[in-house]
């Protein structure tokens, strides 16, 4: 689902706003968002007691060989408060906060990410989600009376012809009452076990075509049917399927409008960055998280020539890289999801997705070479031989996966530059018109300013200052030479590329923040939030010079001439004819 998110000035302070200045407001960032005593004490109790349900009640490892749920799982979920985590007790919910809905589901995903993920639609796209977002109203009663009764639901935005179209191809036709959907929805989660779905439709009328999302209840509607239940390489078990709707009647009240722009409400919208973070980070950094464990269980027991893994370099570098991205991951959500509203760090909300799947991917990958053949091995191979069933192949399969879920990863960098490069083409002139004066924020960082940061991650706050300052001077020269923003748009890698920087800057903001609000931790720990800090931002800075460098004007291939040729009349054998 598109977001439609707030223009310009009027919208909440977000990273945003630092990209669109180049400049930081280090004095916000300082105070890093904590959860309350009691808040952390709720969330600790009740990931303990859903570690131990999963643990006893999921076999992990046959849901992923049958690709089939255990018998009455749904109702149980149901029954324990699963399905409304951040709903209010009124409604039979728990009433938590995003960030312990986040480590619920963070947990249930460390034991079996599909049934994690079952949890994580219901809560971050589902009904129990689109509630807090739906206006007083006939619709808002509809949700909030299927939600007290218990109800499985989810979200389907995806059509067959694709998820970047500008409207979708499922439609809704006026009728007396209410409307008619006609159309299918591809990769739809918890479809096929739905008694509840939404779905994003283009709705035709005489005003012209509009979005619109429809609520449809499946219990014995004619016309609607799962067409198939879809299978994937990662998250076997998750029910996702095909529907078709065939002249499925909607009443009008179960119909939300957007009141004329082609995108799905701006409330709408965020909810689904929101939910992104649920579906797809939750499992993420529940599959980094364990990676970590698996990696000290292995250096642990692995001698080469008389001397313990880890006793070298490669293999320490490999074990300081996965604990800093872990701990990158963990900033990025608690700063997009502690003391904020929905409406609040919508821009961090949306990079952090992408920073949470491509930090797992990186570290199940290297996961896996630090394993070797008893990575690649499956679990049922490993038990046969009697050696230590760890799942690495599973999570292997699982990670690969939530690059693609909630739009592939670079379509959302593509979006999250346009979204840089709107600012710079706003009415107001901040951008291109009034975007002479350079910032000159670029100097160094005193320790008073930077508050808990070592000598070390002052550098590097200070080298993001300037990076911010860089992307804001590139921003300003592309818009000034593109004037028609859909020329530049166009030069999709350039506005790539400025996604992913944007992301990381943001992401090692998050990390800096965090260490200095963490500090030094007394005594002997077992790690330090400044090394941690030290080492990701290293590694982010390199990414980040590479990322810049590649924006450089220089002589490029005809990459059009080159592809289009070859998809035109080329095919694998002419590469090695001659």
């Amino acid at each position: 689902m598109t977001a439609v998110l707030p223009d310009g000035d009027a919208a909440p302070a977000t990273f945003l706003t630092a990209l669109r200045s180049g400049r930081l407001d280090w004095h916000r960032w300082r105070d890093f968002p904590r959860q309350s005593t009691a808040e952390e004490e709720r969330g600790d109790r009740l990931v303990a007691d859903t570690k131990a349900y999963f643990t006893q009640r999921v076999d992990a490892t046959q849901v992923d060989a049958t690709r089939e749920l255990p018998a009455g799982l749904l109702d149980e979920l149901q029954d324990r408060g699963y399905f409304r985590l951040g709903i209010g007790p009124e409604l039979g919910g728990l009433g938590l906060s995003p960030y312990n809905t986040f480590r619920l589901i963070g947990q249930i995903c460390a034991h079996s990410v599909p049934i994690g993920q079952i949890v994580a639609i219901q809560n971050g796209v589902g009904a129990a989600a689109m509630l807090p977002a739906l206006p007083p109203g006939p619709l808002r009663d509809f949700v909030s009376r299927r939600l007290a009764e218990g109800t499985v639901s989810g979200f389907g935005d995806t059509d067959r012809s694709g998820q970047n179209n500008a409207r979708p191809t499922l439609t809704a036709t006026p009728v007396d009452g209410g409307y008619l959907l006609r159309g299918e929805k591809l990769f739809t989660g918890n479809g096929p076990v739905a008694d509840l779905i939404g779905v994003s439709a283009t709705v035709l009328g005489d005003g012209g075509p509009k979005v619109g999302a429809c609520f449809v209840d499946t219990r014995d509607t004619p016309g609607f049917r799962v067409d198939t239940r879809l299978d994937f390489m990662g998250s076997r078990g998750l029910p996702n399927g095909s529907l078709r709707f065939d002249d499925v009647f909607v009443p009008t009240e179960q119909v939300l409008l957007d009141p004329g722009r082609d995108q799905l409400p701006y409330r709408i919208g965020l909810v689904a960055l929101l939910g992104r973070i649920h579906f797809t980070g939750a499992p993420a950094l529940a599959i980094a998280k364990r990676c970590l464990d698996w990696t000290r269980e292995f250096v642990a027991r692995r001698v080469i020539d008389g001397r313990g893994l880890g006793e070298y370099d490669e293999i320490q570098r490999i074990v300081t890289a996965t604990l800093s991205e872990v701990y990158a991951m963990e900033s990025a959500v608690r700063w997009s999801l502690l003391d904020s509203g929905l409406t609040d760090r919508w821009f961090e909300r949306f990079a952090t997705k992408n920073l949470l799947v491509r930090g797992a991917w990186r570290i199940v990958d290297r996961t896996m070479s630090l394993y070797g053949g008893e990575g690649f091995e499956t679990v049922a191979s490993k038990v046969r031989r009697g050696a230590v069933p760890v799942p690495l192949e599973r999570a292997f399969r699982d990670a690969r996966g939530l690059r693609i879920a909630g739009n592939v990863d670079f379509q959302l960098d593509n979006q999250l530059g346009r979204l840089l490069l709107a600012e710079h083409y706003d009415a107001t002139g901040t951008g291109t018109e009034a975007a002479t004066e350079a910032s000159t924020e670029t100097d160094g960082v005193d320790a008073d300013e930077a508050g808990g940061l070592s000598p070390a991650n002052r550098a590097h706050l200070s080298a993001v200052r300037r990076h911010l300052h860089d992307v804001r001077r590139i921003a300003i020269e592309l818009t000034r030479t593109h004037p028609d923003p859909e020329q530049l748009y166009a030069k999709e890698r350039t506005v790539v590329l400025l996604g992913r920087i944007a992301g990381e800057l943001f992401n090692a903001t998050a990390v800096l923040a965090r260490a200095g609000a963490d500090g030094t931790p007394d005594g002997d720990p077992f790690w330090d939030p400044q090394e941690l800090a030290d080492v990701y931002c290293v590694e982010a800075r390199h990414r980040l010079t590479g990322l810049l460098a590649r924006l450089q004007p220089t002589t490029a291939p005809d990459h059009a001439k080159i592809s289009r040729r070859w998809l035109d009349g080329g095919g694998a054998d002419r590469l090695v004819r001659h």
